[in-house]
């Protein structure tokens, strides 16, 4: 049971960066903001631990924590992009616990950001053009509203997209010269490069460095490389696909949610299966380890025709969220 804090006035909230030992108050926020917002998406305070210590994250400076009293009511936190080329694309995370919307707190944390954004930005990309970055779910038309007034524009959408594992998995040919394989961190290098090229095409991507892929990819405590393929031909990786589980989830729901995080393949086998025989065999395996249903996201305009491929494989949208951004 969630019980509502006794509300003070934004005046005597206390506004500090987040700590280490933060994450826990943290996740019991995103929790309660969870119960209304119903995004599908919960983080337990090992996973918030984990983005407070991304090096693309800058603790002091672009973390901030709003307390009253010794209960935490919102959190805004801006990351930085792996890359300033050609701009440099950062992101703003904000919650806020429901019983305090509305009362100009998220609106304070919004104007943070935007304050604080092109400072960090300099520090990194010297002279880079700076767009901030937010997701808004449609199940959160306040959120919307809010970003809309302080000069955000939705410029994308998403699509939240499940595949229930009740359902057969049928089967799917693996093309010919292709070898579907499980995740090998031998091949870990390689993987990011095939992400960085297939990706290259796609609105708002960045090239991942070493750093950066380690960080936000494989070497999350998320990561279930039991449940992400490699397609190989020629001794060499043709497209990936990596999954990742939030126990959070599990504790909040009673059903095991994987989480497919990207799935990418090179130009040249492109439109010829790869990516369906990969998907096959994560939902395969998925089933066979009892989880209840595979979930991903889309870009609604995807270029390479990903949209077409989730539905035929079974997976149908759940909600939509937009990309709102705010150019610097």
């Amino acid at each position: 049971m969630h019980m509502l804090p006794v509300v003070s006035g934004i005046m005597s909230l206390r506004w500090e960066s987040l700590r280490s030992e933060d994450v826990g108050a943290w996740a019991a926020l995103v929790d309660a903001a969870e119960i209304v917002d119903k995004t599908g998406e919960r983080y337990d305070a090992g996973d918030l631990a984990e983005q407070l210590g991304d090096s693309l994250v800058d603790v002091e400076g672009g973390t901030r924590a709003v307390w009253d009293g010794d209960v935490l009511v919102a959190v805004g936190l801006l990351r930085c992009g792996p890359s300033g080329d050609p701009s440099h694309r950062m992101f703003f995370e904000g919650v806020a616990h429901p019983a305090y919307r509305r009362r100009g707190v998220g609106r304070e944390l919004t104007r943070w950001a935007l304050q604080t954004a092109p400072r960090l930005s300099e520090a990194r990309y010297p002279g880079r053009p700076v767009e901030l970055h937010v997701d808004v779910s449609e199940r959160n038309p306040g959120k919307a509203a809010l970003f809309e007034h302080e000069g955000y524009t939705p410029q994308r959408w998403f699509f939240v997209m499940r595949r229930d594992l009740a359902d057969d998995v049928p089967d799917v040919a693996i093309p010919e010269g292709i070898r579907v394989t499980g995740f090998d961190f031998a091949y870990d290098a390689e993987a990011r490069d095939v992400r960085n090229e297939s990706f290259a095409d796609n609105w708002g991507s960045a090239r991942q460095t070493e750093e950066s892929w380690r960080q936000g990819y494989t070497g999350t405590r998320s990561f279930r490389p039991d449940l992400s393929f490699l397609a190989i031909a020629d001794a060499q990786v043709a497209a990936i696909l990596l999954t990742h589980y939030f126990e959070a989830d599990t504790v909040a729901t009673g059903h095991r949610e994987a989480w497919i995080s990207t799935i990418g393949t090179l130009r040249a086998w492109r439109k010829r299966g790869v990516a369906g025989a990969l998907m096959r065999a994560t939902l395969t395996e998925a089933k066979t380890q009892g989880f209840s249903r595979v979930m991903l996201v889309v870009d609604t305009d995807n270029p390479t025709g990903a949209l077409s491929l989730y539905r035929a494989a079974g997976f149908v949208e759940e909600h939509k969220h937009s990309r709102y951004v705010r150019e610097f």
